[in-house]
């Protein structure tokens, strides 16, 4: 008989719910979410039903869900990941009592068993992720900081005594060392002949480079182009009425928000610096669109260029214009 585990993620903890073949729940619990602790769970539970097949269906929680998966790779324990808008989705179309994170667990494990979400392989690029989004982060609260010091100075003089102006170098200091640091392992990390061909394309450094890769992971997933598109956000939303049908509103901005600033960035500098991305920018731009609806369209046009390039091992010429 096959069983499958909902985990319903939060911070600290998870709530977990089995539920057998005919989506029965045969007990509900909670764990804490660590992962030497959800290994240990897990293995349990495998030598609990040792003649039984059992998945573990868990949402994509931006980086909660981590520990688990984790913990599921070290034990080799099967795991289905799904976007969590199925989850809004299957709420809205159930009727239940008081919404609870056991329920909700229950609702997932039950989702796993009508076939939702996709097993979880592991990431090969997991650590450049981390490092490009840390590098990201770092690059905010740096800029934050200029900020505030400069609203500060404004202010009054007596605000910043020789004192705090110390501290805020200092502070101001420590993050650009640690940014320097990560950046040279980041690149370290990424090396590889993807990362060097994602550089042949105008627009792309090392930096985004490595944030693409990060994010994406491997492109042989993304079966069709709409697919990578979706999942970096730059998709427009649809919206539909009794006046008004499939009319595209703005960005439906529901996939990597790293990734899609990373290729928001590229496209604005390959509009400036390649004659064909150039021509496409001017030619949006004649129809009247915006100057951010112009490079969004840039920059979708130059993701169908990296997904070419990378699948195809090459380096970019215009000849990826034609196709």
């Amino acid at each position: 008989m096959s069983f499958f585990l909902g985990c319903d993620v939060c911070k600290t903890k998870i709530d977990v719910a089995l539920v057998d073949a005919q989506g029965v729940v045969v007990w509900e619990d909670s764990v804490p979410n660590e992962p030497l602790v959800l290994a240990s769970f897990l293995l349990t539970l495998d030598s609990a039903y040792p003649n039984e097949e059992i998945t573990s269906v868990v949402e994509a929680t931006g980086r909660y869900h981590y520990p688990l998966l984790e913990a599921a790779g070290a034990v080799a324990f099967p795991v289905k990941v799904f976007n969590p808008i199925l989850t809004k989705q299957g709420i809205k179309a159930s009727v239940r009592g008081k919404k609870t994170d056991k329920t909700d667990a229950i609702l997932i494990a039950r989702m796993g068993l009508r076939g939702e979400g996709r097993l979880y392989m592991p990431e090969p690029f997991m650590t450049t992720k981390l490092q490009t989004r840390s590098y990201q982060k770092l690059g905010e609260l740096s800029q934050g900081l200029r900020k505030h010091t400069a609203h500060l100075r404004a202010m009054s003089d007596e605000v910043m005594t020789a004192q705090v102006k110390a501290v805020f170098e200092a502070v101001e200091a420590a993050i650009q060392t640690a940014r320097t640091t990560l950046y040279a392992e980041l690149q370290a990390s990424v090396q590889g002949d993807v990362f060097r061909s994602l550089q042949t394309i105008p627009g792309i450094g090392p930096f985004v480079a490595a944030c693409l890769i990060g994010e994406i992971q491997d492109m042989v997933r993304f079966k069709r182009q709409k697919q990578l598109v979706a999942y970096l956000g730059l998709d427009p939303r649809v919206r539909q009425s009794g006046h008004s049908l499939n009319s595209t509103g703005r960005l439906s901005k529901r996939g990597s928000p790293h990734g899609r600033r990373a290729i928001f960035i590229a496209a604005n500098v390959a509009r400036r610096w390649d004659p064909y991305f150039q021509a496409y920018y001017d030619k949006k731009r004649a129809e009247g669109k915006s100057y951010t609806v112009a490079v969004c369209a840039v920059a979708r046009k130059l993701l169908l260029v990296v997904r070419a390039v990378w699948l195809s091992g090459g380096t970019y010429d215009h000849s990826f214009w034609e196709t």
